[in-house]
């Protein structure tokens, strides 16, 4: 039977853990998230995809069959898909970039002031 469990932190900063427990030969299968049964499925013996939140992240778990009774299995944060909390995080990306390159160009103009005025008092 295969066990796993990832630990990791939402974007609160809590800690968390997701486990699985996959029996390989029978199939059978139960997602836990902190100690919370989440998903029971019977007979998983090829490919299944799980999406659910944690808050507002969608987290996607998957199982790909590489073997006879093997799998590979596979936790992750989707931040590719259009959820309101992608589109946050990628607004606020946006905004940051336009302040930082503001940022720049004022600090250049500034430079450009003290250099010309450092030049016309010492001509």
């Amino acid at each position: 039977m295969a066990q796993q469990v990832w630990n990791f932190k939402d974007q609160f900063g809590v800690d968390h853990s997701f486990g699985i427990y996959h029996g390989e030969e029978s199939g059978h299968f139960i997602s836990y998230l902190d100690n919370q049964i989440m998903h029971i499925d019977f007979m998983i013996l090829a490919e299944k995809q799980y999406s659910f939140y944690i808050n507002h992240e969608l987290m996607r778990f998957s199982i790909q069959k590489i073997g006879e009774h093997q799998f590979k299995y596979d936790f992750t944060s989707d931040t590719e898909s259009s959820t309101p909390f992608n589109e946050y995080l990628s607004k606020s990306k946006n905004e940051s970039t336009k302040h930082i390159w503001w940022g720049i160009i004022a600090l250049l103009l500034i430079i450009k002031l003290i250099v010309y005025l450092f030049v016309r008092n010492h001509i």
